[in-house]
């Protein structure tokens, strides 16, 4: 048997030896498409997934300087724990290797792979529960490659304590994506007000405190133009008014009582 590679992180590698962002765009589709050959279900998150969805507009992402000298740092997949059990062999056949140290204590919600095409892979299962839950039960079967544009939008929107990345992430999305009632290559303002409506915590991080940080913050954005930043504004807007008229549960009109006198999110994942 040949000896485990050593875990290196992508930080780590040296910049001479680092895969280029074409070879974790073409990795990024090659494994959902072995998965999907053993009937298993991936789609990949974050800005590869923005790369895959709005591939005429990426000139204005890389604008936004928002990724690092290495640009992309690994591919993140979301997945059904129903499936977990096959991760390990369809990742080996792609010619990676599992993290144990990471298997063995959170192999049921979270997995990491290294040492293939690209220096490392972490997949989320089921869920992203970070400072709110975004759960993709049901729904990693709307697009061929990436999770869904409301998805998309909802891992940003739960980060209590979000940062300058993610805000430009968010506004890049305002940007090029439509806002709409379905997941059609749209933002679903449906679903996503909904996801609210039942979850005053998660209503407040995202309408309270990060959409208005959105409004703001885009204004010290050079990469956009002051039309550009009137439309992020007016689709925050949009957006929050959607939300807003969708009717509320009663738990969450039992927990709108407590406010921010009680911690609203999940503590110890105030940032992402």
């Amino acid at each position: 048997m040949a000896p485990r590679k050593p875990f290196i992180l992508p930080k780590d590698i040296p910049i001479d030896q680092y895969p280029k962002p074409e070879v974790f765009l073409s990795e990024g589709k090659r494994i959902v498409d072995m998965a999907r050959r053993r009937g298993v279900v991936l789609r990949v998150m974050g800005p590869l997934a923005l790369h895959y969805y709005f591939s005429d507009n990426i000139a204005l992402y890389a604008k936004l300087e928002r990724l690092g000298e290495r640009y992309f740092t690994d591919i993140d997949y979301a997945g059904y724990g129903k499936q977990r059990k096959q991760y390990k062999d369809l990742f080996e056949s792609c010619g990676y290797e599992c993290d144990v140290q990471t298997m063995a204590t959170t192999g049921k919600t979270r997995q990491i792979y290294y040492g293939g095409a690209v220096p490392m892979i972490d997949i989320f299962i089921d869920k992203l529960n970070y400072c709110h839950e975004v759960d993709y039960q049901g729904r990693l079967e709307l697009d061929d490659y990436s999770v869904s544009l409301a998805d998309i939008m909802l891992q940003k929107l739960q980060i209590v304590e979000i940062n300058d990345k993610d805000l430009k992430d968010v506004e890049f999305l305002l940007t090029v994506a439509e806002l709409g009632e379905d997941d059609a290559k749209k933002i679903n303002m449906a679903y996503i007000a909904k996801r609210f409506a039942d979850d005053w915590g998660f209503w407040y991080t995202a309408t309270q405190l990060n959409l208005p940080k959105v409004k703001a913050h885009v204004d010290a954005v050079p990469a956009f133009t002051e039309e550009q930043r009137a439309y992020v504004k007016g689709q925050v807007d949009t957006l929050i008014a959607r939300v807003e008229a969708e009717p509320k549960t009663k738990g969450w009109e039992k927990r709108a009582k407590k406010g921010t006198s009680k911690i609203w999110y999940n503590e110890g994942f105030s940032d992402w």
